[in-house]
C-alpha cells in the first residue's frame, strides 16, 4: 500500500497480489474511515494521492479488485450471503476478474503501404492477438500473428514494447518501416502496442496506450537539424574574388618594394678564393701550424750532366 509520512518520505506497507487489490484496500479503508468520520477531508485526499500514483505507476485506470467478501475461501469469516453468480470459487477466477479491461487502448498500425496511425484495441482483440488490426496473408503458419518484444533504451523500464506481425516471407508487400524500425525483415501489417511490467501472483499481460508520437520518438531515426548557412551567388563570388586578388598583389607589391633583383643577390654572393696568408691565419687560429714552403732545386751548369758531356764550343 503507498503511503507518505509527514516529510513527505514514499512508504510502502504490506503484500498484495496486484494492483487491482491495492485499490480494493484502499477504498475500504476510505469506506470505513467514512462510516466513524474520522477525518473525511484528509482521508478523500490520500486516497486521491494513492490512486494517482497506482494509476501513474501503472499507466492506466486500476479499478478496485472484487471484495474479498465474495471469495469463497472467505466464506466463513463474514456472514454475507452470495449467490454462486457472485461468488469467486478459484484464485483464478479472482485473477482473470482483475484483468479485465476496464477500456480500450491505443495502439499503433504500421500498414505496409503508408504512415503509422493509432488504432483502438478492446477485449476481444487482445484475445485474438490483434489479428484483426493486421492484414492476415493467404499462405500462414497458424490463426494467430507471432510476436517480439523490442528492448530500446529510450523506453520505459516499467513497459515492454510488443510488435505483433505475420512471419516469414509470407506473400505480403515488404514493410519498410517496420523493417527499419525493429531491424528484421516484415512482410505486411504490423502492429505496436505497449504492456506493463509489474508483479502479480500470477503472470499478467496488461496492455496500455501507445501513441504515434511515441513511436516515432523511439524509433524514429532523427539527423539533427543545421542551421541554413548563407552562400554567394555566382556574380557575387566573381566579384569578391577580384577584390581579393588584387588587394594580395598590392600586399605583393608593397612588400617587394625594397628588395633586389635574384640576378643581383646572386651576384653579391660570390666572394674571392682565399689567399694562402688568409688560410695561414686560419690554421693558426685553429691551433696548427701552415706547412713549410718547398724551395725550388736548381743545378748549375757545371754540374750539369748535358754540361759536362758538351763539346767546347769554338770561339
Amino acid at each position: 500500500m503507498p503511503d507518505w509520512n509527514e516529510n513527505g518520505k514514499f512508504l510502502k506497507h504490506g503484500s498484495y497480489t496486484c494492483w487491482e487489490a491495492v485499490m480494493a484496500h484502499a477504498e475500504e479503508q476510505l469506506l470505513s474511515m467514512h462510516s466513524v468520520g474520522a477525518n473525511l477531508p484528509a482521508q478523500s485526499e490520500k486516497f486521491k494521492r494513492i490512486q494517482e500514483h497506482i494509476n501513474d505507476l501503472v499507466g492506466c485506470n486500476v479499478v478496485a479488485a472484487p471484495h474479498w467478501s465474495t471469495l469463497a475461501w472467505l466464506k466463513n469469516t463474514h456472514p454475507v450471503d452470495l449467490n454462486e453468480s457472485g461468488e469467486i470459487k478459484s484464485p483464478k477466477q479472482f485473477y482473470d476478474a482483475c484483468c479485465k479491461m476496464a477500456a480500450p487502448i491505443v495502439a499503433v498500425r504500421i500498414p505496409a503501404a503508408g504512415d503509422p496511425h493509432e488504432v483502438l484495441c478492446n477485449s476481444e482483440d487482445v484475445q485474438g492477438k490483434f489479428a484483426q488490426h493486421i492484414s492476415k496473408p493467404f499462405i500462414s503458419s497458424g490463426d494467430h500473428p507471432q510476436s517480439f518484444q523490442v528492448v530500446r533504451k529510450k523506453a520505459n523500464k516499467d513497459r515492454d514494447i510488443t510488435v505483433f506481425y505475420w512471419p516469414f516471407k509470407n506473400g505480403l508487400q515488404f514493410n519498410n518501416t517496420a523493417s527499419n524500425a525493429f531491424k528484421m525483415q516484415i512482410y505486411g501489417d504490423a502492429l505496436v502496442v505497449q504492456q506493463t511490467k509489474e508483479p502479480c501472483f500470477l503472470p499478467r499481460e496488461r496492455f496500455v496506450n501507445y501513441y504515434v508520437a511515441s513511436f516515432h520518438e523511439q524509433f524514429s531515426h532523427k539527423t539533427k537539424r543545421k542551421d541554413a548557412q548563407l552562400t554567394l551567388s555566382t556574380d557575387e563570388y566573381a566579384l569578391a574574388k577580384a577584390e581579393m586578388s588584387s588587394q594580395l598583389e598590392y600586399l605583393e607589391s608593397v612588400a617587394s618594394a625594397n628588395a633586389s633583383s635574384p640576378a643581383d643577390l646572386a651576384k653579391a654572393a660570390v666572394l674571392p678564393p682565399p689567399s694562402g696568408k688568409e688560410l695561414s691565419s686560419l690554421l693558426r687560429a685553429r691551433g696548427q701550424s701552415p706547412p713549410l714552403k718547398r724551395a725550388r732545386s736548381t743545378v748549375s751548369a757545371q754540374t750539369s750532366p748535358t754540361a759536362l758531356n758538351a763539346e767546347p764550343v769554338a770561339a
